[in-house]
């Protein structure tokens, strides 16, 4: 019996170090994406920071542009706009479209 035990010993410390490698190359590998999902996270993180801020960017263009529009609509009255070329249309001329979702085409009325 106590010669099984000892040919089952010689057996199993040759794997030993076979296993020791692999546990060593598994830690290796553990270590090395780790490090790539850190840095990745870290790079996330930047550019969401870097996104926030050309948000603010443009919410604060788009405050002006809409300042802008206000005061151009303000200040157009029917005097100037006959001042930069419009004209009242037509009764006769003027079309009506009608669209309906339940159809899903156009229809055109003349007046």
């Amino acid at each position: 019996m106590s010669r099984n035990i000892g040919s089952v010993a010689v057996n199993v410390q040759g794997y030993f170090s076979r296993i020791a490698v692999l546990l060593a190359g598994v830690c290796a590998i553990a270590v090395l994406l780790y490090g790539i999902f850190l840095l990745e996270a870290v790079a996330h993180a930047a550019s969401q920071t870097s996104a926030q801020r050309h948000i603010g960017q443009i919410g604060a263009q788009l405050g002006d542009l809409e300042a802008r529009y206000l005061s151009y609509s303000q200040s157009l009255t029917k005097e100037r706009a006959a001042a930069l070329g419009f004209v009242t249309p037509d009764p006769k001329e003027v079309t009506t479209v009608f669209a309906t979702a339940a159809a899903g085409a156009l229809s055109l009325r003349g007046q």
